[in-house]
């Protein structure tokens, strides 16, 4: 056998194995595991717009929003302890918001409900 008729199944072997990395490789940013449908829940729970709330957190989450999703998942935190917990961040992402873009409508009608989650988060040990 020539060296030509090994490379094409070992071409083969290494293209699949690229494509099942890139597979893996999206499945833990965005699949089961990275935090994403804890923060859907979160959101709807709460009654914020999903992109809003996405935009709070990471402005406001110390470290990767998706890494504090991921990691409060992994507590299998009931959703309002949830809630309470994403409390701080959410509050901080306002502050840094308003601070950059100005007061807005839409930041402005979820601050309420942020209030609420801090002052939980506060009276918890």
């Amino acid at each position: 056998m020539s060296q030509a008729e090994f490379s094409i199944p070992t071409a083969a072997i290494v293209g699949v194995l690229a494509i099942v990395g890139l597979v893996v490789f999206f499945w833990r940013r965005s699949g089961i595991g990275s935090g994403r449908r804890l923060g859907n829940r979160v959101a709807s729970h709460l009654g914020i717009q999903r992109s809003l709330f996405y935009a709070l957190l990471a402005h406001g989450a110390k470290g990767s929003s998706r890494d504090l999703l991921a990691s409060l998942e992994k507590l299998n935190l009931s959703l309002e302890k949830a809630c309470v917990a994403l409390g701080p961040s959410l509050s901080r992402g306002i502050d840094r918001m308003e601070a950059h873009f100005g007061s807005q409508e839409a930041v402005d009608a979820v601050k309420p409900i942020v209030k609420r989650l801090v002052a939980e988060s506060e009276q918890r040990p």
